[in-house]
């Protein structure tokens, strides 16, 4: 993967992305790294995967990786993968994975994402099925979402804080849940074309406990300021499944 990019200052999280860890030869995970930059206010160009290495044929969707900004101090490293059809129309989808401690790149990478790991490690190739998951998630976009796959809490995968403190509190203070929609919010505001578009929250295991309480304060945003500075407005859905 090359973009623009340097590589994250912060470090490159725990236990969460051992599966993923396992699967990527030292050559691939350094083209990874020297894609993923804290973000600018020119991210989303900047971000842009231009090359994704050990896949045969480039996609002909667009791909984005880098950083959200949490609360406090923190960064989240996200990739997001537009629609193959349609992305303006398509929903959003924000998924998580588990834990707490596994990297969302699980999920993209091995599970339900457009390319799967191989077991060489070196190279990829498309994921048939990952139409299906997305047709059981939300019927009504028949297969196509643009997928927002973010590593969080901070710590986990290539998410990082700068004051190196790590928590998974769910509720108190700056909360996972807060940080969640902090970058949930960040991701759209240089994103405007996608702010009307069906929002669905998603993600397994330890995320049946930060999906809801994401969702609970995506709601409260859209009631309190449907203006919606970050570009969650009244009438968005959110959905959360496990």
């Amino acid at each position: 993967m090359t973009s623009h990019r340097g590589p994250p200052p912060g470090e490159q999280g725990r236990e969460g992305v051992e599966m993923v860890r396992a699967a990527l030869s030292p050559p691939f995970l350094l083209l990874l790294l020297l894609s993923w930059a804290p973000r600018s206010e020119a991210a989303p160009d900047q971000d842009e995967i231009q090359y994704l290495p050990g896949l045969a044929k480039q996609p002909s969707f667009r791909q984005y990786s880098g950083y959200l900004r949490g609360s406090g101090s923190k960064h989240l490293h996200y990739w997001f993968v537009e629609s193959q059809k349609d992305p303006k129309s398509s929903p959003v989808v924000l998924w998580l994975n588990g834990g707490p401690g596994c990297s969302s790149l699980d999920g993209l990478l091995t599970e339900h994402g457009p390319f799967l790991i191989q077991p060489d490690g070196a190279t990829l190739e498309y994921n048939p099925y990952s139409g299906t998951w997305y047709r059981r998630l939300c019927g009504s976009c028949g297969g196509i979402a643009n997928v927002l796959y973010l590593e969080s809490p901070a710590g986990v995968g290539f998410s990082y804080s700068d004051d190196k403190s790590y928590s998974t509190n769910d509720t108190e203070g700056e909360s996972v849940a807060q940080s969640n929609f902090e970058a949930l919010k960040d991701f759209f505001r240089p994103l405007p074309e996608y702010k009307d578009n069906e929002l669905f929250l998603t993600g397994e295991s330890y995320a049946g406990i930060y999906i809801p309480t994401l969702a609970v304060l995506v709601m409260q945003e859209s009631q309190h300021e449907p203006s919606g500075a970050g570009r969650l407005q009244e009438g968005r859905e959110a959905s959360w499944g496990s």
